[in-house]
């Protein structure tokens, strides 16, 4: 699955917010291959996007959204939807993205309390067609879904997608996750992180488990939850759910992942290498958004169209939130992203003014 084009408003923060993920033209010598749908190489699409921002600027909001949109189709529950709506003010949503074959899909939506109004366009993606020139076809088939989600999911197919949250997941997702994939991302990741921690396995007398055992301890990984795992590290927890997301990239599905700041209690290195790995199971048809506060991740050498930013600014009295690509600032290869957000040429540096109070 691929998305071209989300607008939000009045969801979780985001008042008129827009992001888009096609660019036009080809990108000579990319280490990214096959940024475009297959079969159709004119509709070009940002496969992995690294986002940055500063706190409470929407980066983990952002996926929340899309995931209750998606949910709703998966689904077929109009439900869950209800929980963009966290104000007084109806909230809003465009999302514009492909999932099987050459049809490209528009979901839009109004929740207003406990009423749900949704609208729904399609049109088919010719052979020489871009994502502006698809988009400019869609035609309106809101009265054959009827409001029906059921209807709607028979309309898109299923959808295929991975969000990984820290903050929010309870459990380690291990539903579609290959087994022998898993224990083998295990190993090196956990073993990365803790060398002490090299002895991995599947438990052979619980269900969908895993053992990690270390000098007499076991830590146990049940049905997607983690047990005792006081006795790990913040790092090494941290990285047991990375090593379940990357395990996942294994299933050659065409979906879409949202890593969501799984990195911050490991060090800067090995979030780049597995960045890197992420970026080599990334296959045709896919897409990755990864959001990070780790500006190391500035220094890889991606198409400047793989960098976002979010800010929040203050318009009209209000704070909104706005993303911008490094591309659009930056067009010569040489032009450094990390130089360039170091003098906050994307206005998404910090203001720390109010810490001047506390200086002696």
């Amino acid at each position: 699955m691929i998305i071209l084009d989300v607008k939000l408003n009045h969801v979780y923060g985001f008042d008129d917010f827009h992001i888009n993920f096609a660019y036009p033209k080809k990108i000579v010598g990319s280490l990214i291959e096959d940024e475009f749908l297959e079969g159709r190489e004119r509709f070009r699409y940002k496969k992995a996007v690294i986002l940055m921002g500063t706190n409470a600027t929407g980066k983990t909001s952002l996926g929340k959204a899309l995931l209750h949109i998606f949910r709703s189709v998966k689904e077929a529950n109009e439900a869950v939807l209800r929980e963009l709506a966290t104000g007084e003010q109806p909230a809003a949503f465009q999302v514009d993205f492909v999932n099987e074959g050459f049809t490209l899909h528009r979901l839009s939506g109004v929740v207003d309390g406990d009423n749900v109004t949704i609208s729904y366009h399609n049109a088919h993606i010719a052979e020489m067609d871009s994502y502006e020139k698809a988009a400019s076809k869609l035609v309106d088939k809101t009265d054959e879904v009827s409001g029906s989600f059921k209807k709607l999911k028979a309309m898109i197919g299923d959808l295929e997608y991975r969000f990984a949250y820290p903050e929010i997941e309870n459990l380690l997702r291990l539903t579609e996750v290959k087994k022998t994939a898993l224990l083998k991302t295990l190993r090196a990741v956990i073993g990365t992180l803790d060398p002490t921690l090299m002895d991995v396995s599947i438990a052979k007398d619980l269900k969908d488990s895993f053992v990690i055992r270390r000098r007499g301890q076991e830590i146990i990984i049940q049905e997607g939850k983690l047990l005792n795992n006081e006795v790990l590290s913040s790092g090494t927890a941290e990285g047991i759910d990375v090593a379940v997301f990357l395990a996942s990239m294994f299933s050659d599905k065409n979906c879409f992942y949202y890593c969501d700041e799984h990195f911050s209690y490991i060090q800067s290195d090995i979030e780049k290498r597995i960045f890197g790995l992420m970026l080599e199971r990334l296959g045709r048809n896919e897409q990755l958004i990864f959001t990070t506060h780790n500006t190391d991740m500035l220094e890889l050498n991606l198409p400047k169209h793989s960098y976002a930013f979010l800010k929040k600014e203050i318009d009209e009295g209000e704070y909104k939130v706005t993303a911008t690509f490094a591309s659009e600032f930056l067009k010569r290869n040489t032009d450094s992203v990390k130089c360039a957000m170091e003098n906050d040429v994307f206005g998404s540096l910090p203001d720390d003014s109010l810490l001047d109070e506390l200086e002696v």
